[in-house]
């Protein structure tokens, strides 16, 4: 290997771990990694020496308190990049191919996901592997997989509550159609039956990400909250209410001038005895209050003294609501 290819080597091994200390960093912005992917798409050899980049940074980071250690660690893990022939076509699209839907699982491994599953009738607190801690509304699962540079979530069902460990790892959440991206956040996100989702933020900054027919980007701050739909459309930023956000993970559930369809799918989440609308008339109705999660008795006896809606039960075990005829 000549001289010039191995200063051109260290110039791009250089170049590849600049890259991965900027990516840890907290402040690392959305530009910063989109031009990051820029970089590393152009040149089959910038996916070796991020590589090698990578691995010398996992290593390194268990010996930071010994230097000299540090120092062997780098002798051992680096090899030079250009003792091989030149990449072959064959090889060249390989590594592109990595590129494009792969070198996420080189460079972070390939962690073990855990699945956390509600299946009670009250919400459950649960500290996750990094420290982040979850409160799981009532008939929730969701699956976390964390890697030494990276933590992901995916909510599949019910809602939830984060608050984000701080670290140097950005923490990536996956709810439906959406994605939502932060370092150290307190956020909510439910996923609704009919495939919206509503996302609010209690503390810090958070990033949300859509796909679908009208994929859009948005960010929001503290006291805020959005709702993304279906079709990957999401609304305008609105005020979050802070006691309702504050409320469920209590076991509590507030409501103002709700409209009874929300209500009764927020209560029948903590019960095995559904109520369902057996009167269409009764859809528009606007409740308000405060009830126990669950505590269908309290509910009905607002509906009853309010607007003389009374219970019946059918033959599925659901408790039908009909109106004074």
């Amino acid at each position: 290997m000549s001289g010039r290819d191995a200063a051109a080597g260290d110039a791009l091994f250089t170049r590849a771990a600049a890259w991965v200390a900027r990516l840890d960093a907290a402040d690392c912005t959305r530009a910063e990694r989109a031009a990051f992917e820029e970089w590393l798409a152009a040149d089959p050899a910038r996916v070796h020496a991020w590589a090698e980049a990578e691995r010398l940074h996992a290593r390194a980071a268990t010996l930071r308190d010994d230097p000299w250690l540090r120092a062997g660690a780098r002798a051992v893990v680096r090899r030079p990049l250009y003792r091989r022939p030149l990449f072959g076509l064959a090889a060249a699209a390989a590594l592109c191919l990595a590129v494009g839907t792969g070198w996420v699982l080189v460079t972070d491994g390939s962690p073990t996901p855990h699945t956390y599953v509600n299946s009670g009738l009250a919400p459950q607190r649960q500290v996750l592997g990094d420290g982040s801690v979850v409160v799981l509304d009532a008939r929730t699962t969701l699956t976390a997989r964390f890697g030494w540079r990276r933590r992901g979530i995916e909510l599949q069902q019910g809602r939830m509550q984060l608050q984000v460990a701080a670290s140097s790892r950005p923490m990536r959440v996956q709810a439906g159609n959406s994605v939502l991206r932060d370092i150290g956040t307190t956020f909510q996100v439910e996923l609704l039956d009919d495939g919206r989702i509503d996302i609010a933020l209690l503390d810090g900054a958070l990033e949300v990400d859509s796909h679908g027919t009208q994929g859009m980007h948005a960010a929001l701050r503290p006291g805020q909250q959005l709702r993304v739909l279906r079709s990957g459309r999401i609304e305008p930023a609105r005020a979050l209410v802070q006691p309702q956000a504050e409320a469920w993970p209590q076991g509590r559930l507030l409501f103002d001038a709700t409209p009874l369809p929300v209500v009764i799918a927020r209560m029948n989440r903590y019960t095995t005895t559904p109520l369902v609308i057996g009167d269409p008339a009764l859809a528009p109705l606007a409740v308000s209050g405060s009830f126990a999660a669950g505590d269908q008795a309290a509910l009905l006896s607002a509906l009853e003294l309010g607007w003389s809606v009374t219970a019946r039960a059918r033959a599925d075990g659901a408790l039908e609501l009909r109106g004074e005829r």
